[in-house]
């Protein structure tokens, strides 16, 4: 009877290290598992991040264009209007303001 109980027991220590052993391969899969879950969330959330980056710059870039360019077509109207003045309007101009130094420094 002895020896019946000893094998018993033998056998349910030998179906404990089982259930531990199918216990612990059960948590290394579920730790395997969450791990690549992870770790393609991770790499999803960096692609869509980058995404939302560039979709940003590109927005703000567009508004800047948009804002830049009446002002930049001001600038090319003035620097025409400048290049368009007669040479007879430069030389006028230049000597009227000789005749103003001329006569503000003669009545002196």
């Amino acid at each position: 009877m002895a020896l019946e109980v000893v094998k018993q027991v033998a056998e349910i220590e030998r179906q404990a290290d089982e259930i531990i052993k199918a216990a612990q391969q059960k948590a290394n899969d579920i730790l395997k598992s969450a791990k690549e879950k992870y770790d393609l969330m991770l790499k999803d959330a960096n692609l869509k991040g980058n995404e939302f980056y560039r979709e940003t710059i590109n927005r703000f870039e567009d508004e800047g264009k948009g804002e830049a360019r009446p002002i930049y077509d001001e600038a090319n109207r003035t620097i025409e209007n400048i290049k368009n003045i007669s040479n007879e309007k430069i030389e006028k101009a230049i000597n009227m303001v000789i005749e103003r130094i001329v006569n503000s420094h003669g009545d002196s």
